[in-house]
């Protein structure tokens, strides 16, 4: 507890050093914290500790109802006089804080916040601010410890009343009339140990995410459901932050654990991927997804067009190859090649070509990555897809695919159902990797391994929405596919470092991308890692 509310108050005086500044002068810092009655407002009262020593005014508000015990207990019996305590009852008075401090409740509510609760944050919030301050002091800074009170840190959204229920009724609307006026997302969140699913599922948990090390061990028995950084088996949870500590060393670690590339190999030795291609005039995307897969590490890549393309396509391409594809019987005989690792099927290949391409490759059983028309293709009857499907394939599709494979389950999505729980039993029904894409990409396997790789916060890249990123992407896995043996292939890992760089290339190239700025980035960004 005394770790936990020191590292809270170095978050702040990193994250805000104008207010440290200040702590000499004769208008000080001022914090406001709201104090539980169990650990999480221990936490607040060891906050309160520090700022107090600081020279901070601090005003804690709790309810003398619920005093908290034991270490808690230890901590509120430890405040400095200079400390003003308060009941709840007086939180629309005084001046506004500069700082509101959540330390009602962490990870272990499971209930919502009720009403008068809820009031605390608007009431705080609406107080006047003391004159003769600069203006920007008058916005008040919301700082959660362990998560915002309130959220359900399974899923990352906030707890509600069940409003089916006729008894509830009356509690849930007068809950959401006080929710809608809430400040949802803290400027500040600093848990402990390891970051939550909801802390990285979105960024309501706070627009600023600290991790504070509390000197807990390492390992599952340190409540495993809750952990999100895990090996890859059955049922674990990861998170995909890779980097950290030595950035360039970290990387080189894990490419190369996924390439599994000889320094001695030939061009076929290091992969061959192939990209299906649509038709005349419909190749671009096809054609981006086989640049992303020979710039991330496949030694050949092939795009398999029809005839009546390949003049159009061979006119746009250097050092990929082109094959001509009419049937789906020429396609099954390719199979036969065991040089092919890889292939990709979706980006620009039309409803009806993909129809007739995707049951005559899965039917070699090699790695295959499934994207756009190759999914939606399936949409009136998804079993027909499924009944093809082998355990190395990864259907990568974005929500609105989603929704056309799996109905049921994607009526959770805009209902803050668990996004984890939902690609889980996807993968499972499908008996293939499944891929989410969106700002928090989910990546589940059949066998409940899933990967959650949140684009949010400092990672966040709108300008990544943009048309033939997803195409993009499809590549990048399809090529980092072909370079794995067929024996040991590792469908999450190669999703899991795709989407990685795939953000990665976007946040290096910055606003104004275009798609096909994407493949061409991918040298520069691995220069960067690896050198």
């Amino acid at each position: 507890m005394a770790l936990a509310g020191a590292g809270v108050v170095a978050a702040m005086v990193k994250y805000w050093p104008q207010l440290i500044e200040l702590e000499e002068s004769a208008d000080p810092p001022s914090a406001v914290i709201l104090c539980g009655p169990g650990n999480n407002g221990g936490d607040g009262y060891v906050v309160a500790q520090h700022l107090a020593l600081r020279g901070w005014e601090v005003e804690i508000l709790r309810d003398p109802s619920k005093l908290p015990q034991g270490a808690a207990g230890t901590a509120m019996r430890s405040l400095p006089d200079t400390v003003t305590v308060q009941d709840f009852a007086m939180a629309a008075t005084g001046h506004r804080p500069d700082i509101l401090v959540d330390a009602l409740f962490g990870i272990g509510c499971t209930r919502p916040l009720s009403p008068e609760h809820l009031a605390l944050f608007t009431q705080t919030a609406a107080r006047p601010p003391r004159r003769g301050l600069a203006r920007w002091r008058h916005v008040m800074k919301l700082v959660a410890v362990d998560c915002p009170s309130g959220l359900d840190l399974d899923r990352g959204v906030f707890l509600a009343p069940d409003p089916v229920s006729p008894k509830d009724t009356d509690a849930f609307e007068q809950w959401s009339a006080a929710e809608s006026h809430r400040q949802i997302a803290a400027d500040l969140c600093v848990t402990f140990h390891q970051p939550k699913p909801g802390h990285v599922m979105s960024a309501i948990a706070g627009r600023r995410l600290e991790v504070v090390d509390i000197g807990l061990p390492d390992g599952p028995s340190q409540d495993a459901a809750s952990l999100i950084d895990r090996p890859k088996t059955a049922g674990a949870l990861r998170l995909v932050d890779p980097v950290r500590g030595n950035r360039t060393n970290t990387f080189r670690r894990w490419y190369q654990s996924i390439t599994r590339l000889d320094q001695a190999a030939h061009k076929y030795q290091r992969g061959h991927a192939m990209v299906l291609s649509g038709g005349l005039a419909q190749g671009g995307a096809a054609r981006m997804a086989a640049r992303a897969a020979l710039r991330i590490g496949a030694g050949a890549v092939t795009i398999a067009a029809p005839q009546s393309a390949i003049p159009e396509t061979a006119a746009q391409i250097n050092a990929l190859m082109l094959r001509a594809l009419p049937d789906s019987y020429t396609l099954r005989g390719w199979m036969a090649d065991e040089r092919l690792r890889a292939l990709c099927l979706g980006p620009g290949l039309g409803h009806k070509r993909a129809q007739e391409m995707v049951p005559a490759v899965l039917w070699g059983k090699r790695a295959t990555v499934l994207d756009a028309d190759a999914l939606s293709c399936f949409s009136e009857d998804p079993s027909v897809l499924f009944n093809h499907l082998h355990p190395n394939c990864i259907l990568t599709p974005h929500e609105g695919e989603f929704r056309t494979l799996f109905p049921d389950l994607a009526a959770g999505l805009g209902q803050g159902k668990d996004r984890i729980e939902i690609t889980r039993r996807a993968a499972e029904r499908a008996g293939a990797v499944v891929l989410l894409k969106g700002a928090v990409t989910v990546i589940a396997r059949p066998d409940g391994c899933a990967s959650v790789h949140p684009a949010i916060r400092e990672r966040a890249v709108p300008w990544l929405a943009t048309a033939g990123a997803g195409d993009v992407l499809a590549g990048m896995i399809t090529g980092l596919l072909a370079t794995q043996p067929p024996e040991a292939v590792d469908l999450l890992g190669a999703a899991e470092l795709a989407v990685w760089m795939h953000v990665e290339a976007a946040r290096q190239f910055g606003p104004g991308l275009i798609a096909e700025d994407l493949p061409d980035e991918l040298p520069a960004l691995m220069r960067s890692l690896f050198l």
